[in-house]
Protein backbone atom coordinates (compact mmCIF):
# COMPACT_ATOMS: atom_id res chain seq x y z
CA UNK A 1 0.00 0.00 0.00
CA UNK A 2 1.44 3.34 -1.01
CA UNK A 3 2.00 6.05 1.57
CA UNK A 4 -0.27 9.08 1.04
CA UNK A 5 1.51 12.11 -0.36
CA UNK A 6 1.91 14.78 2.36
CA UNK A 7 -0.09 17.95 1.73
CA UNK A 8 3.00 20.08 2.27
CA UNK A 9 6.56 18.87 1.79
CA UNK A 10 8.73 19.77 4.78
CA UNK A 11 11.64 20.59 2.47
CA UNK A 12 9.93 23.86 1.59
CA UNK A 13 10.13 24.92 5.24
CA UNK A 14 13.89 24.40 5.03
CA UNK A 15 13.88 26.58 1.93
CA UNK A 16 11.95 29.31 3.79
CA UNK A 17 14.47 29.15 6.65
CA UNK A 18 17.26 29.56 4.09
CA UNK A 19 15.62 32.65 2.62
CA UNK A 20 15.20 34.38 5.99
CA UNK A 21 18.66 33.41 7.24
CA UNK A 22 20.25 34.59 4.00
CA UNK A 23 18.57 37.99 4.20
CA UNK A 24 19.63 38.53 7.81
CA UNK A 25 23.20 37.34 7.37
CA UNK A 26 24.00 39.13 4.12
CA UNK A 27 22.26 42.25 5.36
CA UNK A 28 23.91 42.33 8.77
CA UNK A 29 27.36 41.08 7.83
CA UNK A 30 27.99 42.72 4.44
CA UNK A 31 25.51 45.22 3.07
CA UNK A 32 24.35 46.68 6.36
CA UNK A 33 27.82 46.65 7.88
CA UNK A 34 29.32 48.51 4.91
CA UNK A 35 26.99 51.47 5.60
CA UNK A 36 28.85 51.97 8.89
CA UNK A 37 32.17 52.42 7.05
CA UNK A 38 32.16 56.19 6.53
CA UNK A 39 30.63 56.91 9.96
CA UNK A 40 33.13 54.81 11.88
CA UNK A 41 36.21 55.77 9.89
CA UNK A 42 35.38 59.49 10.21
CA UNK A 43 34.76 59.36 13.96
CA UNK A 44 37.45 56.85 14.94
CA UNK A 45 40.12 57.92 12.45
CA UNK A 46 40.50 54.57 10.70
CA UNK A 47 41.35 54.05 7.03
CA UNK A 48 38.91 52.14 4.86
CA UNK A 49 41.36 49.31 4.41
CA UNK A 50 41.63 49.03 8.21
CA UNK A 51 37.83 48.91 8.52
CA UNK A 52 37.40 46.26 5.82
CA UNK A 53 40.30 44.28 7.25
CA UNK A 54 37.78 42.96 9.78
CA UNK A 55 35.79 41.51 6.87
CA UNK A 56 38.96 39.77 5.78
CA UNK A 57 39.61 38.30 9.23
CA UNK A 58 35.98 37.17 9.44
CA UNK A 59 36.25 35.21 6.22
CA UNK A 60 39.67 33.74 7.01
CA UNK A 61 38.60 32.38 10.39
CA UNK A 62 35.39 31.02 8.86
CA UNK A 63 37.40 29.25 6.19
CA UNK A 64 39.76 27.70 8.74
CA UNK A 65 36.82 26.34 10.74
CA UNK A 66 34.84 24.94 7.80
CA UNK A 67 36.78 21.66 7.17
CA UNK A 68 36.16 20.70 10.79
CA UNK A 69 32.54 21.83 10.94
CA UNK A 70 31.59 20.61 7.43
CA UNK A 71 31.11 16.92 8.37
CA UNK A 72 28.86 18.04 11.23
CA UNK A 73 26.49 19.46 8.61
CA UNK A 74 25.87 15.91 7.32
CA UNK A 75 24.72 14.58 10.70
CA UNK A 76 21.14 14.37 11.94
CA UNK A 77 21.18 17.20 14.51
CA UNK A 78 24.36 19.05 13.57
CA UNK A 79 22.76 21.65 11.26
CA UNK A 80 20.18 22.61 13.87
CA UNK A 81 22.86 23.11 16.53
CA UNK A 82 25.02 25.14 14.15
CA UNK A 83 22.08 27.38 13.24
CA UNK A 84 21.34 28.05 16.91
CA UNK A 85 24.96 28.95 17.64
CA UNK A 86 25.01 31.18 14.56
CA UNK A 87 22.00 33.19 15.70
CA UNK A 88 23.29 33.74 19.23
CA UNK A 89 26.83 34.57 18.14
CA UNK A 90 25.76 36.93 15.38
CA UNK A 91 23.47 38.89 17.68
CA UNK A 92 26.07 39.15 20.44
CA UNK A 93 28.89 40.23 18.14
CA UNK A 94 26.82 43.01 16.55
CA UNK A 95 25.32 44.32 19.79
CA UNK A 96 28.72 44.69 21.46
CA UNK A 97 29.97 46.91 18.63
CA UNK A 98 28.12 49.78 20.29
CA UNK A 99 31.03 50.16 22.68
CA UNK A 100 33.81 49.86 20.10
CA UNK A 101 36.64 52.36 20.50
CA UNK A 102 39.68 50.76 18.85
CA UNK A 103 40.44 48.71 15.78
CA UNK A 104 41.70 45.64 17.67
CA UNK A 105 38.40 45.21 19.50
CA UNK A 106 36.54 45.65 16.22
CA UNK A 107 38.60 42.85 14.70
CA UNK A 108 37.89 40.58 17.67
CA UNK A 109 34.12 41.18 17.77
CA UNK A 110 33.16 41.63 14.13
CA UNK A 111 36.05 39.67 12.61
CA UNK A 112 36.99 36.70 14.78
CA UNK A 113 33.75 36.18 16.74
CA UNK A 114 31.59 37.03 13.76
CA UNK A 115 33.35 34.32 11.74
CA UNK A 116 31.44 31.68 13.68
CA UNK A 117 28.28 32.88 11.94
CA UNK A 118 29.69 32.01 8.51
CA UNK A 119 29.88 28.24 8.93
CA UNK A 120 26.46 27.34 10.29
CA UNK A 121 23.91 29.71 8.83
CA UNK A 122 22.46 30.53 5.44
CA UNK A 123 25.33 29.23 3.35
CA UNK A 124 25.18 25.87 5.12
CA UNK A 125 21.49 25.60 4.31
CA UNK A 126 21.92 26.60 0.67
CA UNK A 127 24.93 24.45 -0.24
CA UNK A 128 24.61 21.45 2.09
CA UNK A 129 21.01 21.07 3.29
CA UNK A 130 18.51 22.21 0.65
CA UNK A 131 20.18 20.10 -2.13
CA UNK A 132 19.58 17.02 0.04
CA UNK A 133 15.86 17.69 0.17
CA UNK A 134 15.37 18.06 -3.60
CA UNK A 135 16.54 16.27 -6.75
CA UNK A 136 14.14 16.84 -9.67
CA UNK A 137 13.25 20.29 -8.33
CA UNK A 138 16.73 21.05 -7.00
CA UNK A 139 17.32 23.99 -9.33
CA UNK A 140 14.21 25.91 -8.33
CA UNK A 141 14.55 24.99 -4.64
CA UNK A 142 18.14 26.27 -4.45
CA UNK A 143 17.10 29.33 -6.46
CA UNK A 144 14.41 30.24 -3.96
CA UNK A 145 16.63 29.40 -0.97
CA UNK A 146 19.44 31.61 -2.24
CA UNK A 147 17.13 34.57 -2.87
CA UNK A 148 17.48 35.57 0.77
CA UNK A 149 21.06 36.68 0.24
CA UNK A 150 19.81 39.10 -2.42
CA UNK A 151 17.35 40.60 0.06
CA UNK A 152 20.28 41.89 2.09
CA UNK A 153 21.15 44.63 -0.41
CA UNK A 154 17.48 45.14 -1.19
CA UNK A 155 16.49 46.22 2.32
CA UNK A 156 19.46 46.66 4.63
CA UNK A 157 21.31 49.68 3.14
CA UNK A 158 18.14 51.76 3.45
CA UNK A 159 17.23 50.25 6.80
CA UNK A 160 20.64 50.70 8.39
CA UNK A 161 21.09 54.19 6.96
CA UNK A 162 17.71 55.17 8.41
CA UNK A 163 18.51 53.71 11.84
CA UNK A 164 21.89 55.47 11.93
CA UNK A 165 20.17 58.75 11.07
CA UNK A 166 17.70 58.29 13.93
CA UNK A 167 19.84 56.88 16.75
CA UNK A 168 23.47 57.15 15.61
CA UNK A 169 25.81 54.41 14.45
CA UNK A 170 26.53 53.00 17.91
CA UNK A 171 22.91 52.31 18.81
CA UNK A 172 22.28 51.15 15.24
CA UNK A 173 24.62 48.19 15.87
CA UNK A 174 22.47 47.25 18.89
CA UNK A 175 19.25 47.25 16.90
CA UNK A 176 20.88 45.29 14.10
CA UNK A 177 22.13 42.66 16.56
CA UNK A 178 18.83 42.28 18.40
CA UNK A 179 16.90 41.94 15.16
CA UNK A 180 19.33 39.36 13.80
CA UNK A 181 19.14 37.20 16.92
CA UNK A 182 15.35 37.42 17.07
CA UNK A 183 15.08 35.98 13.57
CA UNK A 184 17.97 33.51 13.45
CA UNK A 185 17.36 31.63 16.72
CA UNK A 186 13.77 30.52 15.91
CA UNK A 187 14.88 29.45 12.43
CA UNK A 188 17.19 26.88 14.01
CA UNK A 189 14.13 24.95 15.21
CA UNK A 190 12.98 24.44 11.60
CA UNK A 191 16.18 22.89 10.28
CA UNK A 192 16.37 19.17 9.47
CA UNK A 193 19.37 17.64 7.73
CA UNK A 194 17.69 15.38 5.13
CA UNK A 195 14.21 14.05 4.27
CA UNK A 196 15.12 10.49 5.29
CA UNK A 197 15.61 11.69 8.89
CA UNK A 198 11.87 12.23 9.23
CA UNK A 199 10.70 9.38 6.99
CA UNK A 200 10.39 11.30 3.72
CA UNK A 201 11.93 11.11 0.25
CA UNK A 202 13.44 13.93 -1.83
CA UNK A 203 10.95 16.23 -3.57
CA UNK A 204 8.16 14.85 -1.38
CA UNK A 205 7.89 11.66 -3.46
CA UNK A 206 5.84 8.75 -2.12
CA UNK A 207 8.34 6.22 -3.46
CA UNK A 208 11.61 6.32 -5.44
CA UNK A 209 10.96 7.60 -8.94
CA UNK A 210 12.40 5.41 -11.76
CA UNK A 211 13.58 8.43 -13.70
CA UNK A 212 15.33 9.82 -10.65
CA UNK A 213 17.03 6.49 -9.99
CA UNK A 214 18.33 6.37 -13.56
CA UNK A 215 19.74 9.84 -13.05
CA UNK A 216 21.34 8.65 -9.82
CA UNK A 217 23.17 5.90 -11.66
CA UNK A 218 24.44 8.39 -14.25
CA UNK A 219 22.38 6.90 -17.07
CA UNK A 220 21.59 9.16 -20.02
CA UNK A 221 17.96 10.26 -19.86
CA UNK A 222 18.21 13.39 -21.92
CA UNK A 223 20.52 15.48 -24.06
CA UNK A 224 22.23 17.10 -21.08
CA UNK A 225 22.08 14.21 -18.62
CA UNK A 226 25.80 13.42 -18.75
CA UNK A 227 26.47 16.94 -17.52
CA UNK A 228 23.78 17.17 -14.84
CA UNK A 229 24.69 14.09 -12.86
CA UNK A 230 21.79 14.42 -10.45
CA UNK A 231 22.30 12.03 -7.53
CA UNK A 232 19.47 11.57 -5.03
CA UNK A 233 20.65 8.30 -3.48
CA UNK A 234 23.31 8.21 -0.80
CA UNK A 235 25.02 5.12 -2.24
CA UNK A 236 25.68 7.03 -5.47
CA UNK A 237 27.42 9.94 -3.74
CA UNK A 238 31.14 10.70 -3.67
CA UNK A 239 32.87 10.69 -0.33
CA UNK A 240 35.03 13.68 0.49
CA UNK A 241 38.17 11.71 -0.35
CA UNK A 242 36.77 10.55 -3.68
CA UNK A 243 35.73 14.08 -4.63
CA UNK A 244 39.20 15.39 -3.83
CA UNK A 245 40.71 12.85 -6.25
CA UNK A 246 38.89 14.32 -9.24
CA UNK A 247 40.17 17.07 -11.53
CA UNK A 248 36.72 18.64 -11.60
CA UNK A 249 36.78 19.31 -7.86
CA UNK A 250 40.00 21.32 -7.99
CA UNK A 251 39.04 23.16 -11.14
CA UNK A 252 35.78 24.23 -9.51
CA UNK A 253 37.70 25.40 -6.45
CA UNK A 254 39.91 27.55 -8.68
CA UNK A 255 36.88 28.95 -10.51
CA UNK A 256 35.10 29.82 -7.26
CA UNK A 257 38.32 31.32 -5.85
CA UNK A 258 38.53 33.67 -8.83
CA UNK A 259 34.82 34.51 -8.65
CA UNK A 260 34.94 35.44 -4.98
CA UNK A 261 38.06 37.53 -5.54
CA UNK A 262 35.98 39.66 -7.88
CA UNK A 263 32.88 39.72 -5.69
CA UNK A 264 33.34 40.28 -1.94
CA UNK A 265 35.40 43.45 -1.98
CA UNK A 266 33.50 44.80 -4.95
CA UNK A 267 30.20 44.58 -3.08
CA UNK A 268 31.55 45.80 0.24
CA UNK A 269 32.87 48.99 -1.37
CA UNK A 270 29.75 49.97 -3.29
CA UNK A 271 28.53 52.66 -0.89
CA UNK A 272 31.98 54.26 -0.43
CA UNK A 273 32.48 54.18 -4.23
CA UNK A 274 29.15 55.88 -4.89
CA UNK A 275 30.00 58.56 -2.34
CA UNK A 276 33.34 59.15 -4.06
CA UNK A 277 31.71 59.74 -7.46
CA UNK A 278 29.22 62.22 -6.03
CA UNK A 279 26.21 60.27 -4.77
CA UNK A 280 24.92 60.29 -1.21
CA UNK A 281 24.55 56.96 0.64
CA UNK A 282 20.77 57.24 0.24
CA UNK A 283 21.04 57.64 -3.54
CA UNK A 284 23.78 55.01 -3.81
CA UNK A 285 21.52 52.58 -2.00
CA UNK A 286 19.26 52.62 -5.08
CA UNK A 287 21.90 50.65 -6.97
CA UNK A 288 21.93 48.05 -4.21
CA UNK A 289 18.14 47.97 -4.32
CA UNK A 290 18.13 47.47 -8.09
CA UNK A 291 20.71 44.73 -7.67
CA UNK A 292 18.61 43.00 -5.02
CA UNK A 293 15.35 43.22 -6.97
CA UNK A 294 16.90 41.86 -10.17
CA UNK A 295 18.94 39.21 -8.41
CA UNK A 296 15.86 37.89 -6.62
CA UNK A 297 13.68 38.08 -9.72
CA UNK A 298 16.07 36.17 -11.97
CA UNK A 299 17.14 33.38 -9.61
CA UNK A 300 14.11 31.20 -10.18
CA UNK A 301 14.67 31.54 -13.93
CA UNK A 302 18.32 30.47 -13.55
CA UNK A 303 17.20 27.57 -11.33
CA UNK A 304 14.59 26.21 -13.73
CA UNK A 305 16.98 26.55 -16.67
CA UNK A 306 19.62 24.67 -14.64
CA UNK A 307 17.23 21.72 -14.36
CA UNK A 308 17.18 21.46 -18.14
CA UNK A 309 20.68 22.41 -19.31
CA UNK A 310 24.25 21.66 -18.16
CA UNK A 311 25.13 23.76 -15.13
CA UNK A 312 28.76 24.01 -16.26
CA UNK A 313 27.88 25.91 -19.43
CA UNK A 314 25.42 28.11 -17.58
CA UNK A 315 28.18 29.03 -15.12
CA UNK A 316 30.41 30.09 -18.01
CA UNK A 317 27.69 32.36 -19.38
CA UNK A 318 26.97 33.77 -15.93
CA UNK A 319 30.63 34.60 -15.25
CA UNK A 320 31.04 36.46 -18.54
CA UNK A 321 27.84 38.43 -17.99
CA UNK A 322 29.04 39.39 -14.51
CA UNK A 323 32.31 40.71 -15.95
CA UNK A 324 30.35 42.93 -18.33
CA UNK A 325 28.14 44.19 -15.50
CA UNK A 326 31.15 45.30 -13.43
CA UNK A 327 32.37 47.41 -16.34
CA UNK A 328 29.07 49.28 -16.23
CA UNK A 329 29.97 50.57 -12.76
CA UNK A 330 32.97 52.38 -14.25
CA UNK A 331 30.64 54.27 -16.59
CA UNK A 332 28.12 55.62 -14.07
CA UNK A 333 27.38 59.27 -14.80
CA UNK A 334 23.94 59.83 -13.28
CA UNK A 335 21.23 58.13 -11.26
CA UNK A 336 19.72 56.15 -14.19
CA UNK A 337 23.12 54.66 -15.12
CA UNK A 338 23.73 53.89 -11.44
CA UNK A 339 20.48 51.94 -11.26
CA UNK A 340 21.16 50.19 -14.59
CA UNK A 341 24.58 49.07 -13.32
CA UNK A 342 23.10 47.62 -10.14
CA UNK A 343 20.26 45.93 -12.01
CA UNK A 344 22.56 44.38 -14.63
CA UNK A 345 24.85 43.05 -11.94
CA UNK A 346 21.91 41.47 -10.16
CA UNK A 347 20.66 39.75 -13.31
CA UNK A 348 24.11 38.29 -13.98
CA UNK A 349 25.30 37.44 -10.50
CA UNK A 350 21.98 35.96 -9.40
CA UNK A 351 22.87 32.81 -11.30
CA UNK A 352 26.15 32.28 -9.46
CA UNK A 353 24.49 31.74 -6.09
CA UNK A 354 22.37 29.00 -7.62
CA UNK A 355 24.86 27.29 -9.89
CA UNK A 356 27.64 27.05 -7.30
CA UNK A 357 25.74 24.72 -4.91
CA UNK A 358 24.02 22.98 -7.82
CA UNK A 359 27.18 21.96 -9.62
CA UNK A 360 28.69 20.51 -6.43
CA UNK A 361 25.53 18.53 -5.62
CA UNK A 362 25.04 17.39 -9.23
CA UNK A 363 28.68 16.36 -9.65
CA UNK A 364 29.31 14.68 -6.29
CA UNK A 365 25.91 13.63 -4.90
CA UNK A 366 23.98 14.73 -1.85
CA UNK A 367 25.11 12.44 0.96
CA UNK A 368 28.37 14.20 1.92
CA UNK A 369 27.75 17.77 0.82
CA UNK A 370 28.74 19.24 4.16
CA UNK A 371 32.09 17.45 4.22
CA UNK A 372 32.83 18.22 0.55
CA UNK A 373 31.92 21.87 0.85
CA UNK A 374 33.99 21.97 4.03
CA UNK A 375 37.08 21.34 1.92
CA UNK A 376 36.03 23.81 -0.75
CA UNK A 377 35.12 26.57 1.68
CA UNK A 378 38.63 27.55 2.93
CA UNK A 379 39.79 28.30 -0.61
CA UNK A 380 36.66 30.28 -1.39
CA UNK A 381 36.68 32.21 1.87
CA UNK A 382 40.38 32.95 1.53
CA UNK A 383 39.58 34.67 -1.74
CA UNK A 384 36.56 36.39 -0.22
CA UNK A 385 38.71 37.47 2.72
CA UNK A 386 41.41 38.98 0.53
CA UNK A 387 38.92 40.72 -1.75
CA UNK A 388 37.63 43.53 0.56
CA UNK A 389 41.14 44.31 1.74
CA UNK A 390 42.48 44.18 -1.82
CA UNK A 391 39.82 46.52 -3.20
CA UNK A 392 40.11 48.98 -0.30
CA UNK A 393 43.91 48.79 -0.40
CA UNK A 394 43.99 49.55 -4.13
CA UNK A 395 41.76 52.55 -3.42
CA UNK A 396 44.19 53.78 -0.78
CA UNK A 397 47.04 53.43 -3.28
CA UNK A 398 45.44 54.86 -6.44
CA UNK A 399 42.85 57.15 -4.85
CA UNK A 400 40.19 55.65 -7.10
CA UNK A 401 38.32 52.37 -7.49
CA UNK A 402 38.90 52.10 -11.26
CA UNK A 403 41.93 49.79 -11.13
CA UNK A 404 40.32 47.59 -8.49
CA UNK A 405 37.09 47.20 -10.49
CA UNK A 406 39.07 46.33 -13.62
CA UNK A 407 40.81 43.59 -11.65
CA UNK A 408 37.41 42.27 -10.50
CA UNK A 409 36.28 42.14 -14.13
CA UNK A 410 39.35 40.14 -15.15
CA UNK A 411 38.86 37.55 -12.39
CA UNK A 412 35.36 36.74 -13.66
CA UNK A 413 36.64 36.26 -17.21
CA UNK A 414 39.28 33.84 -15.94
CA UNK A 415 36.67 32.01 -13.85
CA UNK A 416 34.57 31.42 -16.98
CA UNK A 417 37.49 29.72 -18.69
CA UNK A 418 38.26 27.47 -15.73
CA UNK A 419 34.65 26.34 -15.34
CA UNK A 420 34.55 25.42 -19.01
CA UNK A 421 37.42 22.98 -18.39
CA UNK A 422 35.70 21.38 -15.35
CA UNK A 423 33.96 18.42 -17.01
CA UNK A 424 31.83 16.20 -14.72
CA UNK A 425 33.74 13.47 -12.85
CA UNK A 426 33.11 9.86 -13.77
CA UNK A 427 30.61 8.43 -11.35
CA UNK A 428 31.42 4.87 -12.31
CA UNK A 429 34.94 5.29 -10.97
CA UNK A 430 33.62 6.64 -7.68
CA UNK A 431 31.23 3.72 -7.37
CA UNK A 432 34.01 1.17 -7.96
CA UNK A 433 36.26 2.86 -5.42
CA UNK A 434 33.48 2.77 -2.86
CA UNK A 435 32.87 -0.92 -3.50
CA UNK A 436 36.59 -1.70 -3.21
CA UNK A 437 37.18 0.27 -0.04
Amino acid sequence: MRKPRPRFFYGWLVVIASVLAGAVQSGGSVWGASVFASHMTDELGWTRSAFFGAFTLRAVVGGILSPFIGPMQDTRSGPRILMLLTGVTMGFSLITLKWIDNIVLFYVLFGALGALTMVGGAEMLIVAIVPKWFVRMRGRAVAIASSGTAMGPLFFPFLVHGIITLVGWRNAWVWLGIGSMAIMVPLALMVRSRPEDIGLLPDGAREPDPETLRQARGERTGAAQSERRITPRAEQSFTRRQAMRTYAFWLLILAFFLSMLGMGGFHANWIPYFEDIGFSPAVGAWAATAYGVCSISVRLVWGIVAERYPVRYLLVIQALLTAVSIMLFLNITNVPTLIIAGASHGLALGGFFIMRPLIIANYFGRQNLGAINGVLRPFVTLSGAVSPLLIAGMFDIFGTYREAFLLATFTWVLAAGVVFLAAPPRRQRAASEAAAG
